[in-house]
């Protein structure tokens, strides 16, 4: 069995850990709320971004994206631009981006080679909905033929998702560079941005469902923020409110104990006789009856007891007899 520990706890020790404690809970704090803070100013300048361009007037694709490489910065993101040119109908040219979601389901996009004088670019036409057996798109939209023109944002490019094998027609990521020496396609293929469509004319073929509008809203990450901050600001207070306090008991205990001492010196008491919680209750057992004096000494101690003898028989006899010799 292990020993208690009933050493008493140095209050410098204690101190220490208190504050290395709140030392710690405030820098983590103050790093959740710089971390909010960075999601929000990302979502702002996004937000932003969409809105100073989402609506903006149709630009030409050679000035966002002057040679087959570049890569549309992010300022340029969802700026859209007019396209004219034809789809790619040869077979192994239209794709399916699995894993797309609009609303609560998950189904695909339809990616489909548009080229133009200024080289091909990747369009996502819309959404499909999934098969409810098979993970295939539940029908394949018909492409539109014959030269046309397409307005469409341009997006940048979706990173790789590692090594997934992508099944036949279908592919995990929108990034043109992965698979655009497999487009049967006669010119260059913009690998550093695909498009979103918006419209395309003149056609009469029904496009799959339109994706949706990008979210703008900020979300709660500013609050967030000054909430981590405002707890950050707890801790230190807390540490100062139980400090006061302790002390404030401090001296309460020190002034009921001074408080006791002077009413025993008093009383005519030795301090040191005294508990140390004061002097005792009258009404305690053992205590002596309220008004009643202690025998003292000379020198103000409490006189010994006298201790009464009981009579022997013999003494008994002894005062028998004088007393009938009186007689």
């Amino acid at each position: 069995m292990t020993p208690r520990d009933d050493s008493p706890r140095s209050p410098l020790r204690d101190a220490i850990l208190a504050v290395t404690a709140i030392l710690v809970a405030v820098a983590l704090c103050i790093g959740l709320g710089v971390w909010q803070w960075h999601r929000f100013e990302s979502k702002r300048e996004v937000a932003a971004t969409i809105r100073a361009n989402y609506d903006a007037p149709p630009a030409q694709l050679r000035d966002l994206l002057p040679a087959p490489d570049s890569q549309l910065t992010a300022a340029q993101d969802w700026t859209p631009v007019e396209l004219t040119g034809h789809y790619c109908t040869e077979p192994g040219c239209v794709l399916y981006v699995r894993n797309r979601p609009l609303g609560a389901a998950v189904g695909f996009w339809q990616l489909v080679p548009f080229e133009t004088a200024d080289g091909t670019v990747l369009i996502v036409r819309g959404w499909v909905d999934s098969d409810e057996v098979e993970s295939a798109p539940a029908e394949e939209p018909e492409i539109p033929e014959g030269e046309i023109t397409v307005v469409a944002h341009l997006r940048p490019e979706e990173p790789v998702l590692g090594d997934r094998t992508n099944p036949a027609g279908q592919v995990q990521s929108v990034n043109p560079a992965q698979f655009a020496d497999q487009l049967p396609v006669d010119g260059p293929v913009h690998t550093g941005a695909y498009g979103d469509l918006v419209s395309e004319s003149p056609t009469d073929i029904a496009r799959p469902r339109p994706l949706e509008k990008p979210e703008t809203s900020l979300g709660p990450h500013l609050s967030y923020a000054f909430q981590w901050w405002i707890f950050a600001l707890f801790f230190p207070a807390a540490l100062v409110v139980r400090a006061r306090r302790a002390r404030r008991d401090r001296l309460e205990a020190e002034a009921a104990e001074r408080a006791a001492t002077a009413t025993v010196a008093a009383d005519g008491e030795d301090p040191a006789d005294v508990p140390p919680h004061g002097p005792r209750d009258p009404g305690a057992p053992g205590a002596a009856p309220a008004g009643s004096r202690i025998p003292r000494s000379r020198g103000g101690r409490p006189a010994p007891a006298r201790r009464s003898r009981a009579r022997t028989r013999d003494e008994e006899e002894e005062d028998a007899l004088l007393d009938e010799h009186d007689r």
